[in-house]
């Protein structure tokens, strides 16, 4: 997963939202994931917007909207979005921290109840 500053963008007619970064790249933001920070078609946007994104792959549909098959295409998305970049960063450690938390939690319990260094070594390979 990648994280990106987005510098400028629009809102599309069906309610989605266009973002740029500084190196132009243009990034999908889906209309309600611009609602899960706050803002809306017809808001004005205060930037930058930050975001993690994330590819994916979409069908090609055909003049009816049915999927043409075995035609895809891929493009960035934004997978979560935020007003400001301190709650970016909280957000992409919180799964690493919580991690790095659990261990240490494990690690004290396990010397509470007396186990040896290596009995709790052994037990955090299989955690």
């Amino acid at each position: 997963m990648k994280t990106v500053a987005i510098i400028s963008g629009n809102f599309t007619e069906t309610g989605n939202f266009s973002g740029y970064n500084a190196s132009g790249t243009r990034i999908h933001v889906s209309g309600r994931t611009m609602e899960s920070a706050g803002i809306k078609k017809g808001d004005t946007v205060k930037f930058p917007l930050f975001v993690t994104v994330v590819e994916r792959e979409f069908n090609v549909l055909d003049e009816n909207g049915n999927p043409k098959e075995g035609e895809t295409f891929k493009r960035e998305q934004a997978g979560a979005i935020f007003t400001n970049k301190q709650s970016l960063i909280e957000a992409v450690n919180a799964d690493k921290l919580l991690a790095v938390e659990a261990e240490a939690d494990l690690k004290a319990k396990a010397t509470a109840v007396g186990l040896t260094q290596e009995a709790i070594n052994a037990l955090q390979e299989l955690a």
